[in-house]
Formats: structure tokens, C-alpha cells, sequence
């Protein structure tokens, strides 16, 4: 008489579940870290810019602030580079008018 061994189904589906939540985990933490170099200056004095990175938990970023002169909304940046894969949006928040 021979006997097999094998995983419980449930036992089954919980092992694929915890492996596919691992890699997901990993592809995620990788896209987070290669977040974008995006350093506002001081040039703006209190009109200075905002940086909100993984906006929403997606590979992007949300520039707000800047500084308004008339129809026109300056930002100054030290650094600006987009890394690939991610992006950059300028989002003027309500309350503020050009």
C-alpha cells in the first residue's frame, strides 16, 4: 500500500498567496525607490514650491506652491529630473487663482 504525501489544497492556495504578495512587495518597493530628483530652491522666497513624491501610492509626483505674478505660476527648482518610469505634474490647489 502506498500513501502519497502532498499540501492540503488550502494549504496550497495559502503558500501561492503569500508568494505572489512577496512579489508584488518587491516590485513595488523597487518602483518606489527609484523616485525622482525633484529639489525646489529658495529663489521663490515664500512662494516656494512643494514636492509630494508616490502621490496617491503611484510612481509619480505632485508639484504645487510656486509663485503667481499676474496669469503666470513660477516654480524654481535646484534639480529637476524625472527618473524613468515616473512622472511629474504641476497641480495648482484650489483657493489659488492665476
Amino acid at each position: 500500500m502506498t500513501r502519497k504525501y502532498g499540501l492540503h489544497k488550502c494549504l496550497q492556495f495559502g503558500l501561492a498567496g503569500l508568494l505572489g504578495w512577496l512579489i508584488v512587495s518587491i516590485l513595488t518597493a523597487k518602483t518606489q525607490a527609484q523616485q525622482s530628483n525633484i529639489v525646489p530652491d529658495n529663489t521663490l522666497g515664500a512662494d516656494f514650491s512643494q514636492v509630494i513624491g508616490n502621490f496617491q501610492g503611484q510612481p509619480m509626483e505632485v508639484i504645487t506652491g510656486g509663485a503667481i505674478r499676474q496669469i503666470n505660476l513660477f516654480h524654481s527648482f535646484g534639480e529637476f529630473n524625472v527618473s524613468a518610469g515616473r512622472e511629474a505634474y504641476f497641480l495648482l490647489m484650489p483657493g489659488r487663482c492665476l
